[in-house]
């Protein structure tokens, strides 16, 4: 069980692209801190082998306490296969978690967007 933090590509300027690679049921990914107003517009793609695990998308205000965040019609973000959603949030943060499977290895990429000025 490894423990699995975003790289952050900034290839599009001013639009955070964070990414936890080759995470697994068990590994820990570790949260992000939603900056600015990046949380304004946003999409979630999970991609990779699945082996029967589910992906979830997680928001929390306190970065202890965690709910699953929803998409822009109301639904749970949650993936059993390669899939994509959209969603806003308002959270502190933000992460990942990769339960009920064997032998997955799947990549999250969240891309965030949002006004840098207040």
């Amino acid at each position: 069980m490894a423990t699995v933090t975003p790289s952050i590509d900034t290839a599009i300027v001013g639009v955070p692209r964070l990414i936890w690679e080759e995470a697994a049921t068990g590994d820990t990914l570790t949260p992000y801190a939603i900056t600015s107003q990046y949380g304004l517009s946003a999409s979630a793609q999970a991609v990779g082998t699945f082996g029967g695990a589910a992906v979830i998308l997680q928001v929390s205000n306190d970065g202890a306490n965690w709910a699953t965040a929803r998409d822009v019609l109301g639904d749970l973000i949650s993936f059993t296969t390669a899939s994509y959603s959209e969603f806003t949030t308002s959270a502190a943060y933000i992460r990942p978690a990769i339960t009920g499977g064997t032998g997955d290895d799947v990549d999250v990429i969240l891309t965030l967007r949002g006004c840098n000025s207040v």
